[in-house]
C-alpha cells in the first residue's frame, strides 16, 4: 500500500517545480489527478463499446485516454499552459461527441469541464468564452435531432452512471479548490500575526530609543560643549569626564542590545540554542561592570557551580544577565552586596541576581517586565541601559524560559531567570554525561 501511495504522490507530482506558488502546485496537481483519472476509464470503455460494436464511441473513447497521456506529457516537460488547455480542449470536444452521437450523459461532462477551467485560469475573459462555448455546445445537444437510432444508443443504465460520476466531480473538485482556500486564508492570517508581531517589535524599539537614547547624547552634547569651551575647573572637568565615560558606555551597551534584538526579528534569522555555561558568562559580565562597581564599593557574591549549564541562545543570554546584573548593581546603596546564585529544578536552572538596594513596590513589580518604564537613575545618578526589561523577557521567552521578581522597598530586590536545564559537567575524576542536544 506504502508503495502504491509513492507511485501515486509521483504521478501527481508530474511538473511541479520547487519554485512554483502554492496555488499553481495544486492546478498542476488537478490537472495531474483529471488526467490520471480519465485515462484508465476511456481504455476501459473502448474495449466495451468496442465489444458492443460502437466502434465510433470506442474511437472517441481511445482518442480521450491518448489525450490524457499527452496531459501528462506536456507536464513532465514543464508545458503546464499547454497542458491545461490539452485536457480542456479535448474533453469538450469528447465529451460533446459522444452525447451527441450516443446520449450518454456527456453534457453533464461538459459542464464538469467548465467548472475546471474557471478552477484553472484567473482570467475572466477565459471563463467568459468557456462558458459562452459550453451552453452553446449543449444547446446545439438539445436542438439537433437524433443522429443514431436508440438501439445504437448507450443503455440509460451508463448515463445515470455517467450523470453521478460527474457531479461527485463536481463536487470533489469544488471542495479541492475551497480546501486550497481556506489553507492560503490561514496562511495570510498567520503572516498578518507575524507582521503584528514584527511591527510591535518595531515600535518597541523606536519607543526605546526616542524614551531612553536621546536624551542622554543631548547630555552629552552639554557636557562636551562645556569641556570644550574650558567652562569646567581641573576639578570638575574630571567628574565630569567620568559621567560622559560612564554614559558612552551605557548607551554604547543600549544600542548593542538593540542591534541584538532587532536582528533576531529579522526575516531568516533561525539562530538555534545551545548548551551555554553560566559561571564563565557571569564572570565576564561583572568584569564589564569593574568601575562602577568599585566606585560604589559594592561586594560581588557569585555562587554558581562550574559545571551549571542552560540550553539557551548564548547572545539571548548574554543581553539577560547583563541588563539584569547591571539594575542590580546601579539600584544598590554604596559598600552593598550584589549576590549572583543558582537553584535547579525538573525543568529549569534558575539564576538568581540578589541586591541589597533601594527596591520596588508591589505595583511597579507586576509591571516592570511588560511595560517600559519612564526613565529612571540609579543610587548614585547612574543613567539606565535605556533597553530595560521589557527586552529581558521578550528574549526570556524566545529561549523558553521564565523571569520572576521579589523585591522590598529599600530592602532589594531579588530577580530570578529559569532558563532550560542541561546535565551538569562533571569533573575529570568522574565520569561524564552526553552533552545536551
Amino acid at each position: 500500500m506504502n508503495h502504491f501511495l509513492t507511485f501515486w504522490r509521483k504521478l501527481t507530482n508530474i511538473g511541479v517545480h520547487s519554485d512554483m506558488s502554492y496555488v499553481d502546485i495544486k492546478r498542476v496537481h488537478m490537472v495531474n489527478l483529471i488526467s490520471l483519472l480519465c485515462l484508465l476509464p476511456t481504455i476501459f470503455f473502448a474495449i466495451v463499446n468496442l465489444i458492443d460494436h460502437r466502434y465510433v464511441l470506442s474511437v472517441i473513447n481511445f482518442s480521450n485516454s491518448l489525450c490524457a497521456s499527452t496531459v501528462l506529457l506536456l507536464q513532465y516537460y514543464g508545458k503546464n499552459n499547454s497542458a491545461k488547455a490539452t485536457l480542456l480542449i479535448s474533453n469538450s470536444v469528447f465529451f460533446f461527441a459522444g452525447a451527441l452521437l450516443y446520449k450518454n450523459g456527456g453534457e453533464y461532462f461538459l459542464m464538469c469541464t467548465l467548472i475546471v477551467s474557471m478552477l484553472m485560469y484567473d482570467n475572466r475573459r477565459v471563463h467568459i468564452s468557456l462558458c459562452i462555448t459550453v451552453a452553446f455546445l449543449i444547446s446545439l445537444l438539445y436542438l439537433i435531432p437524433d443522429i443514431l437510432p436508440a438501439v445504437q444508443q448507450v443503455p440509460k443504465s451508463r448515463s445515470v452512471f455517467n450523470i453521478i460520476n460527474a457531479l461527485v466531480f463536481m463536487v470533489v473538485a469544488v471542495n479541492f479548490f475551497l480546501d486550497i482556500i481556506y489553507k492560503n486564508m490561514r496562511k495570510i492570517e498567520d503572516q498578518r500575526h507575524k507582521l503584528e508581531a514584527m511591527n510591535q517589535d518595531k515600535e518597541k524599539i523606536f519607543s526605546i530609543i526616542a524614551h531612553d537614547i536621546k536624551s542622554p547624547f543631548a547630555n552629552l552634547e552639554a557636557l562636551v560643549f562645556m569641556l570644550r569651551n574650558q567652562m569646567l575647573s581641573h576639578t570638575n572637568s574630571q567628574e565630569y569626564i567620568q559621567q560622559v565615560y560612564q554614559q558612552i558606555t551605557q548607551q554604547n551597551q543600549a544600542l548593542d542590545d538593540l542591534l541584538q534584538w532587532g536582528s533576531s526579528n529579522m526575516r531568516g534569522m533561525n539562530t538555534k540554542a545551545s548548551v551555554v555555561q553560566i559561571e564563565p558568562l557571569i564572570q565576564d559580565i561583572v568584569k564589564l561592570f569593574h568601575e562602577q562597581t568599585q566606585s560604589k564599593q559594592l561586594e560581588i557574591d557569585i555562587n554558581i557551580s562550574e559545571a551549571t549549564r542552560v540550553l539557551a541562545i548564548k547572545d539571548h543570554a548574554v543581553i539577560i544577565l547583563r541588563n539584569l546584573i547591571s539594575n542590580a548593581i546601579k539600584f544598590s546603596y554604596a559598600n552593598g552586596k550584589v549576590s549572583i546564585y543558582s537553584s535547579t529544578d525538573k525543568i529549569y536552572t534558575h539564576i538568581h541576581i540578589q541586591d541589597e538596594g533601594i527596591g520596588i513596590n508591589a505595583t511597579k513589580s507586576a509591571v516592570l517586565f511588560n511595560e517600559i518604564q519612564q526613565k529612571s537613575y540609579g543610587t548614585e545618578d547612574e543613567p539606565g541601559s535605556g533597553v530595560g526589561l521589557v527586552l529581558c523577557k521578550d528574549l526570556i521567552e524566545r529561549n523558553k524560559g521564565i523571569v520572576e521578581i521579589k523585591s522590598t522597598p529599600n530592602k532589594g530586590s531579588v530577580f530570578t531567570v529559569g532558563l532550560p536545564s542541561c546535565p551538569p559537567i562533571y569533573t575529570d575524576s568522574e565520569i561524564k554525561e552526553p552533552s545536551c542536544c
